[in-house]
């Protein structure tokens, strides 16, 4: 029992990672470490304080917090990436 407790302590914050803000405000990292952003349809970077939910239209398709529909996108070529390396799994925030 005890080993099974520790090897919990252990695995749970890796299973709860989900890359929010790992590279500074508003520049997260996607299954697979690399860094993007959200953005609008006209390219309007969404900040870091600013909450998305991801898929929140769909498959690919986030929600910031005001409504708008937002992507993810790689912020040094401005390219849109793939709707499956981005977690969607979402840990609740303690202040919700």
């Amino acid at each position: 029992m005890r080993m099974f407790l520790c090897l919990m302590f252990v695995a749970a914050p890796v299973l709860a990672w989900d890359g929010e803000d790992a590279y500074g405000p508003g520049t997260h990292a996607d299954r697979y470490g690399r860094p993007f952003q959200f953005q609008t349809d006209d390219g309007q970077a969404v900040p870091g304080a600013v909450h998305v939910q991801p898929n929140g239209y769909g498959l690919g398709v986030g929600m910031d917090e005001y409504g708008r529909p937002v992507q993810a996108t790689d912020p040094q070529t401005g390219q849109r990436l793939d709707a499956l390396s981005i977690d969607d799994d979402e840990t609740p925030d303690e202040d919700e």
